[in-house]
């Protein structure tokens, strides 16, 4: 069955055109178009989430109870059987309202990061005034620093020899920099956990078209109990970055862009480069793991992209670091 004829058929929507999203590196994405709103649909990774069905319900319940003051929530649509997922050959199914106008940025200004670091504050703030204590993680193991550092030391004992020669230099990168990660992990153990996004990366933030407003932070699917720095720090790496996939022989590490997150967020400047440094170097590990496993979970458009974006991490640590002794007094 085509998507368009499984739409019409399970949702009861004549689609006009459904054309593909791109954005994501797990889950599946569609823009469905109608005679009168717009729809996503996705197909979610039941190899990254292995229980869609507890993902799905918790989500729903969640956008039945989060009140957001400005930004719009998610809202997905049953199907005609009034099921929030459909099953269909061995896939999950989901369709939610677009959230129009709206657009997602490639390059921000210290306004925008200024505008999504204020609409993160907020999702937190209508997170905490919930009741979610059976809330189970939708990803085992997502913020568990040593897992991710334990998944690597397998992920090289049985890497093909060939990526591994081709890794090498990366491997070593990520060797001098262990102490920085276990920096990171001590503070994430000593902060007080909350339910958080777990992944505010720059793609996940919908703008107006005038670029002057946040409308939604979309992909609720990793939502979790954590340290409200890991958003935090997430958000730096990926607002701060000129792109995971840029050429690092040039500056990645935007300080104009950093300095605006630090103004907003209000915490202390060097637990957030400690903790953006760490989240960073574990991205860079997670990368390269993938890379050394063949590439089994992230999506690539070539042979080596897992590895480029390995070293593109490491460098925006790198700077990141540099630019914490030089300006905000972090001990070497």
């Amino acid at each position: 069955m085509d998507l368009k004829a499984m739409v019409n058929l399970e949702w009861g929507l004549p689609s006009t055109h459904i054309s593909p999203i791109d954005n994501g590196l797990i889950n599946r994405t569609w823009l469905v178009r109608t005679p009168t709103l717009n729809y996503i649909l996705q197909k979610i990774n039941s190899s990254v989430f292995k229980e869609p069905q507890v993902l799905q319900d918790q989500i729903v319940n969640l956008t039945r109870a989060i009140q957001l003051p400005t930004l719009v929530p998610l809202t997905f649509l049953p199907t005609k059987k009034g099921l929030p997922l459909l099953f269909y050959d061995g896939q999950a199914y989901r369709l939610s309202n677009a959230i129009t106008p709206s657009l997602t940025l490639n390059e921000v200004t210290e306004q925008n990061a200024r505008l999504a670091s204020k609409a993160l504050l907020e999702f937190h703030c209508a997170l905490s005034q919930l009741e979610f204590k059976q809330w189970k993680e939708p990803i085992s193991g997502f913020l568990d620093v040593s897992l991710r550092l334990e998944s690597y030391q397998i992920a090289i004992q049985n890497a093909k020899m060939e990526r591994l020669a081709l890794a090498s230099n990366v491997i070593d990168a990520i060797e001098r920099n262990w102490g920085l990660i276990a920096n990171w992990q001590q503070l994430n153990d000593n902060e007080e956990k909350y339910l958080i996004h777990g992944d505010p990366k720059l793609s996940n933030f919908l703008f107006h078209p005038n670029k002057k407003q946040v409308r939604a932070i979309i992909d609720w699917d990793t939502i979790q109990f954590g340290n409200r720095f890991y958003d935090y720090a997430d958000m730096v790496r990926s607002y701060c970055s000129v792109g995971e996939d840029s050429n690092t022989s040039n500056s990645v590490f935007k300080q104009d862009i950093f300095e605006a997150l630090l103004e907003t967020f209000q915490v202390d400047a060097k637990k957030l480069i400690v903790a953006s440094c760490g989240v960073i170097l574990v991205q860079a590990v997670r990368f390269l793991t993938d890379y050394l496993q063949n590439d089994k979970y992230y999506k690539i458009k070539y042979d080596a992209h897992n590895l480029v974006r390995a070293e593109n991490q490491l460098k925006l640590a790198q700077e990141l670091r540099t630019y914490g002794i030089t300006t905000h007094k972090l001990d070497r």
